[in-house]
């Protein structure tokens, strides 16, 4: 009777993170489709030079907006779920945290504007750098409260509000903008100006969306005000630097291949990023509902629950990131050609980022496993030392392999932090979530991978890229059926079905 309420358990665990997986996954889809379109639009009307400018000048505030936010959306994630039956409470955590993302947002918008020309100095030496800068740092509020709004909406479990502001309408709102400036004659400023105004429109669709779908009602005041800012912070604050850290040491590269090579290698370096990011959709899917169901199960001591949740989510994750390194990696010059001919330049760079990516999937949601069972500490610590390897490993391979250097680095350290994550999950907590059925996926991947070269010697350009991907694709998951689905995917499917 245990095991099979065990089971059971498992099993409800897993549809929700599932139903939120297949949610996200979906709008991810659609806002990645919308993001390759928009950065289509942005490759082929500025060129690789003008655009990376823009690609750097957007780095460098993704990193504003993720100081400005004082981990506060990370915080949400663990204590809305946590706090589920104290509907004031919550309302308190939710208030504090807005004002401390507008409040940092606006200092560090403000710190941003004054230091557009030195940033520019030390790095691209372009004067353009300055104004698109400065423009973005004035959008910085409104970029920082659409994060941490999506943030509560995932908190809530209410991933479909989610889906709606950042997948969908956000997107389309940076296309349509974009569009237009082009349409009316404009180039990087007035493209990076309309970009700034459709942020200030989704976020007050956003807010008005919280307020007119969910019950909370924010505030900062209340007799729990001590006790709840106390919390907040202490959970918060080692996650603040725990992102700066993740920027560190995944985004750094960027910022130093703007230091050492000039803003053209930027624009192919940051094309052959954005396309290694589809890799994570799984990772990114299951890891949006997986955070709270984790939270609860930590909470309420359902430890076995955790394990078996935590260890076929992973594997579930390497399944399906597999087929779509193999396109990357296999296909990486066919690819980056849609941008345009100068950007075939980077298959390299493409085919690095792929291999650090399935390791990254490989290990599931082991970072978001440490923050929910309170070693939030730890995570700040690995991002923060292996964002500072990260820097020397860029500065040693940029100087002498250029760009596939940069590439070389950051796939490394994505790797290794990976493989410190599972590590400590399973020092801390004595799970892991690793079992003997990874040998079909893998199999499965090395097969198709053979495969897939083979057609090389078919076809080639676009022709290779239509037919191998799908066919591809398909090979891998008829041969995963062919060795056999587990116990658990069985159950799944089973109940998906006669639902």
């Amino acid at each position: 009777m245990p095991d099979s309420l065990s089971d059971e358990e498992t099993q409800s665990s897993l549809n929700v993170i599932t139903h939120g997986a297949s949610l996200f996954f979906i709008g991810r889809i659609l806002a990645k489709g919308f993001r390759f379109v928009l950065n289509l639009i942005l490759t082929r009307g500025l060129g690789a030079s003008l655009y990376g400018i823009y690609a750097y000048a957007t780095t460098l505030t993704s990193l504003a907006v993720v100081l400005a936010r004082l981990g506060a959306g990370k915080s949400l994630l663990r204590f809305l779920p946590a706090y589920a039956d104290d509907s004031p409470y919550r309302n308190y955590l939710v208030g504090l945290a807005y004002l401390t993302a507008l409040l940092g947002s606006v200092l560090i918008g403000a710190a941003l504007y004054l230091a557009a020309p030195a940033i520019s100095g030390a790095t691209l030496n372009n004067p353009l750098l300055v104004d698109v800068l400065r423009i973005l740092s004035l959008a910085l509020p409104f970029s920082t409260l659409i994060k941490l709004t999506n943030e509560i909406f995932r908190g809530l479990k209410k991933l479909e509000y989610q889906v709606l502001l950042a997948d969908i309408l956000h997107p389309l709102t940076q296309i349509g903008v974009v569009m237009i400036a082009l349409l009316l004659g404009y180039s990087l400023l007035g493209v990076v100006a309309s970009l700034a105004l459709g942020s200030i429109l989704v976020c007050l669709v956003a807010v008005t969306l919280l307020y007119a779908r969910t019950s909370l009602r924010p505030h900062v005041s209340g007799g729990q005000r001590n006790e709840g800012a106390k919390e907040f912070f202490s959970y918060s604050i080692p996650l603040t630097l725990k992102d700066v850290g993740s920027v560190m040491y995944s985004r750094v590269d960027i910022l130093m291949v703007g230091f050492f090579l000039a803003e053209s290698t930027v624009g192919i370096y940051q094309v052959a990023f954005l396309l290694s990011g589809l890799l994570a959709l799984p990772l990114n899917a299951f890891n949006q509902l997986f955070p709270p169901v984790a939270s609860q199960l930590y909470t309420n001591g359902e430890i076995r629950e955790l394990q078996s949740v935590y260890e076929t989510v992973t594997r579930w994750t390497l399944t399906l990131a597999i087929p779509l390194a193999l396109v990357a990696a296999v296909y990486s010059s066919e690819l980056l050609l849609i941008f345009g001919p100068e950007f075939s330049g980077g298959a390299v760079v493409l085919t690095l980022f792929a291999v650090g990516q399935i390791t990254n999937c490989a290990v599931g949601p082991s970072g978001y496993f440490l923050m929910m069972t309170d070693h939030q500490q730890l995570t700040m610590i690995n991002q923060w030392l292996l964002g500072g390897l990260n820097i020397v490993l860029n500065y040693i391979l940029i100087t002498e392999l250029g760009v596939i250097g940069a590439a070389l680095a950051t796939a490394s350290v994505l790797s290794f932090i990976n493989i410190i994550r599972v590590i400590e999950v399973w020092y801390t907590e004595g799970l892991t979530p690793y079992s003997k059925a990874y040998w079909k996926p893998t199999t499965a991947g090395i097969l198709t991978a053979v495969f897939m070269s083979g057609l090389h010697q078919l076809f080639d350009g676009y022709v290779l890229l239509i037919i191998g991907a799908p066919v591809g694709g398909l090979l891998f998951f008829c041969i995963v059926f062919v060795l056999g689905l587990e116990k658990d995917d069985r159950e799944f499917f089973n109940r998906i079905i006669s639902e």
